[in-house]
């Protein structure tokens, strides 16, 4: 009969023993895995419909014959499984997944010999989370940097409009344009008409925006452009391609007047009324600067300070998270396959310090989460629940939904809250006020 419910004699000896991981060998008698074989075995004529034989009834030399790697597999299985755990157990070792089989020696009517290794979370000290130095810089909003933002948003509602003049580095050239390689030989899958270029766009190619500056409608003027040897497109990567162009019609940006009409296609009431939401979008942004800031410095001192093992196999499953993230992001972009597998290639050991770093920040956060007794309460749920529903007026019954259907995650974004909140409510914090810095001028 099986004996997968029965414990196994066996010896084991630690071979390595570290915070949170465990390298233990085990050996099993000749004798104890012979009766698992033979158990094997035993399951294997009960279940075999061979020919000539009724179910159950063929001879135990012929099944051994014919499922001898099988009935070895079966045993072996079952010894691991019954073993593992009650050698973890010798050593008070708690495991946080299955145990990995490193070395493994078997041969039917020998000792069973093999290796494993498991891993625990580690246990976990937090040192200097009361009291983390951290520097707040304070932006405010002044007339200059208020200004800049009303000119960016002149610039974004701005109407393009023909020009007879010639192209400035601030124009938009639409052109039409075929492509020829450093020999002179066509290249039919680049070609393009009315092509509208943004000659002070950084994503412009220089040879364009240098060819094309000065010209005029009807102009035909030659564009050379050297693609760099990693450029993604593999048909242009690491050559350089000659673009004759003519220029259809040049047109320059309109920018409307900053007064009441505009405020007012603004959806807003008047001028002042633009100027206030506008200073109030800004506020809003900064506000959101600097509790990443804060959060950040928070961060980066808890790592700093504490700095212990964690289990490898959290840390490959985190990189595979991060590597996951940046292909998707790449496939989004329309990056080619081999482009995304270099930068994967080049980033490893990147990945492997992002993902050990996330690991170790995770148990940092729980363990003081869980010492200080913090937690969410259902409170909490109905308090974010009714801030959401006076945000979203009109979408009440959506948001009972989201609740209803997302809980688990909303409980993970309060619980960070909560976290963060009483971290700096215990963070010595220096504030430093200063002038919104202007953006440089493109």
């Amino acid at each position: 009969m099986a004996r997968e419910n029965d414990k196994i004699d066996f010896k084991s000896s630690v071979a390595d023993k570290k915070l949170c991981s465990i390298t233990i060998d085990i050996e099993v008698s000749p004798e104890i895995a012979g009766k698992e074989i033979d158990s094997a075995f035993n399951q294997f004529q009960q279940q075999a419909r061979l020919d000539g034989f009724r179910q159950g009834k063929a001879p135990i030399n012929l099944i051994k014959e014919k499922f001898a790697r099988e009935a070895k597999d079966k045993a072996v299985e079952n010894i691991v499984k019954s073993t593992v755990f009650d050698a973890l157990a010798k050593e008070n070792f708690v495991p946080i997944d299955f145990p990995v089989v490193d070395e493994f020696n078997y041969e039917i009517g020998q000792a069973l010999k093999y290796r494993f290794t498991a891993e625990c979370h580690p246990k976990v000290e937090v040192k200097g989370y009361k009291g983390i130095p951290v520097k707040k810089e304070i932006f405010k909003v002044t007339d200059k940097s208020l200004g800049q933002s009303l000119d960016a948003l002149r610039d974004r509602n701005a109407k393009l409009v023909p020009s007879s003049g010639a192209a400035s580095d601030k124009s938009f050239v639409s052109v039409d344009y075929d492509a020829f390689d450093d020999k002179g030989v066509a290249l039919p899958e680049i070609t393009a008409k009315n092509h509208m270029l943004d000659l002070g766009s950084e994503n412009t190619l220089k040879g364009f925006a240098k060819a094309l500056k000065g010209a005029k409608a009807g102009d035909e003027k030659d564009a050379k452009v050297e693609y760099p040897a990693d450029y993604p497109n593999k048909a242009l990567a690491g050559k350089t391609v000659t673009f004759k162009t003519k220029v259809i019609e040049i047109k320059e940006k309109e920018l409307p007047q900053l007064n009441d009409d505009f405020a007012k296609d603004m959806g807003t009431e008047n001028l002042e009324d633009l100027k206030n939401k506008v200073k109030e979008s800004i506020e809003a942004e900064e506000k959101r600067r600097q509790d990443m800031d804060v959060e950040k410095q928070v961060v980066e001192y808890l790592v700093e300070k504490n700095k212990f093992e964690v289990p490898q196999s959290l840390v490959a499953q985190q990189k595979e998270h991060l590597i996951e993230r940046m292909r998707n992001y790449f496939k989004t972009q329309g990056a080619p396959e081999e482009f995304i597998e270099k930068q994967i290639e080049t980033g490893d050991a990147k990945f492997k310090d992002e993902a050990e770093k996330n690991v170790r920040l995770s148990y940092i956060l729980n363990t003081i989460y869980s010492g200080e007794n913090l937690a969410v309460t259902d409170a909490d749920l109905e308090a974010e629940k009714n801030r959401m529903k006076e945000s979203n007026p009109s979408r009440l019954e959506a948001v009972d939904k989201y609740f209803a259907e997302k809980k688990e995650n909303i409980m993970l974004s309060l619980k960070e809250t909560k976290l963060f909140k009483f971290l700096l409510d215990n963070a010595e914090i220096k504030e430093e006020v200063k002038d919104m810095p202007l953006k440089k001028a493109e």
